[in-house]
């Protein structure tokens, strides 16, 4: 018989706290996340405390699923341990979502394993982070039982860093999988070099994002920049990117660039400042996977963004994969036009990520052909004309887009569903 087990323990925050003191919404939500994993339901129980609180717990024929709440923090800490062969982290990730959970720490343990021909988990290591993939915490976890050699590990104000040098140099935030040296520009061109040729001039960029500089790299190709602003809200990513070799060596050392001033502030302070204005404006924003990410992908986030924009000028978005996530591809767009702006959607492949999206976001209609890139680059389809032209395998979603508003935030519940469904 086999007495392997996998054992999730969760500290879940910044949650829905209506949803924390329902104890039949929580347990219907719990059901389901078991009955997706097909597991044997035996009993379930929940009780509701005076005046707030809920603890419940769901007996299963491979052992367990409890919840206990505290709604007046939006905490609820979590425990599902089950015998049985599915991966339980998937099914979990959606109920987290469900509950709007804004960070989580997790710790999984393996349960019944002799310890000779596995490596022992850390139970040191919860992340203070968002939900992230769980590839990249499978892979993640795997390079560091691994022997490779660490750039740098810790906490920053804003984020877990984790810089490693295996036959590439990957970096990762919060246990999500940032770039790979190996194939990065097959994102960082595609996001950069479109915009750059297509825009009226190039005289002046911002960079919202992308502290790594590898976004950076590119801009600074062009001799006919004469000024970057770099927005990022990290200093401690910008640091690395600036001194640590390796990273340096990705970026080209683009950070120590003499047209370029970098700003270690969160880019929605930054556009609400009286500035000059930019002929280019590239958004190196992270995935909409929680609220507080949703929130760089608002149309009043977007229509203040336009308000530096020259006349002429381009906006350059990432919008992560119109393939995996394409109702939140197409939404983005959409939030885009709301905020009046015309865009143009195109795309790369990104070995590391598969198909990857991006928009071109103008005042005027963008109307000119891209034939040809007028500076070095390696990745970026030679037939340009290509990267605006979606295959029938990446089709465009008839129904269920939004426009994604500050005071209706709907795009990470929407990137979560579509996550959930892979």
């Amino acid at each position: 018989m086999d007495i392997r087990g996998q054992h999730l323990i969760v500290d879940a925050y910044d949650c829905n706290a209506d949803l924390l003191n329902n104890a039949d919404v929580l347990k219907n939500l719990m059901l389901e996340t078991l009955r997706e994993l097909q597991l044997e339901i035996l009993v379930a129980y929940f009780h509701s405390f005076s005046p707030q609180g809920v603890t419940g717990i769901i007996a299963i024929a491979t052992s367990h699923f409890s919840i206990h709440t505290w709604p007046e923090h939006g905490y609820a800490a979590l425990d599902l341990y089950t015998c049985a062969p599915q991966d339980a982290l998937p099914p979990l990730k959606k109920f987290l979502g469900k509950l709007g959970a804004k960070r989580v720490r997790l710790a999984e343990i393996n349960r019944g394993t002799d310890g000779r021909n596995e490596t022992e988990p850390e139970m040191d290591n919860w992340a203070r982070r968002p939900w992230g993939n769980v590839w990249d915490m499978k892979i993640l976890k795997e390079i560091k039982n691994g022997r490779h050699r660490i750039l740098y590990q810790g906490p920053s104000q804003f984020h877990d860093i984790f810089l490693v040098e295996a036959k590439d140099v990957r970096l990762y935030l919060n246990e999500e999988f940032q770039f790979s040296s190996l194939d990065e520009r097959h994102y960082h061109e595609p996001l950069v070099l479109p915009a750059m040729e297509l825009a009226k001039s190039r005289e002046r960029v911002l960079i919202l994002g992308g502290g790594d500089g590898l976004a950076l790299r590119e801009v600074i190709k062009y001799q006919d920049v004469s000024h970057v602003d770099l927005v990022d809200i990290d200093p401690k990513v910008i640091s690395l990117a600036k001194h640590e070799p390796a990273l340096v060596t990705v970026n080209a050392g683009s950070l120590k660039d003499k047209r370029v001033t970098v700003h270690a502030v969160d880019a929605k302070e930054y556009v609400n400042r009286s500035i000059k204005g930019y002929d280019v404006i590239i958004i190196d924003f992270p995935d909409p996977v929680d609220a507080v990410t949703s929130q760089l992908y608002t149309q009043e986030l977007f229509g203040q963004i336009g308000k530096h924009l020259t006349s002429g000028g381009i906006i350059a978005c990432q919008a992560i994969s119109p393939q995996d996530t394409a109702k939140v591809y197409w939404s983005i767009a959409k939030t885009w036009k709301a905020a009046g702006f015309h865009t143009k959607p195109y795309y790369s492949v990104v070995p590391s990520f598969g198909v990857w999206g991006f928009h071109l976001a103008s005042r005027e209609r963008i109307t000119k052909r891209l034939t040809v890139i007028s500076v070095p680059h390696q990745a970026i389809e030679s037939n340009l004309e290509a990267i605006f032209q979606f295959p029938p395998t990446i089709p465009t979603p008839k129904t269920g887009l939004i426009i994604n508003r500050q005071t209706n935030l709907k795009l990470h519940e929407l990137y979560q569903e579509e996550i959930g469904n892979l």
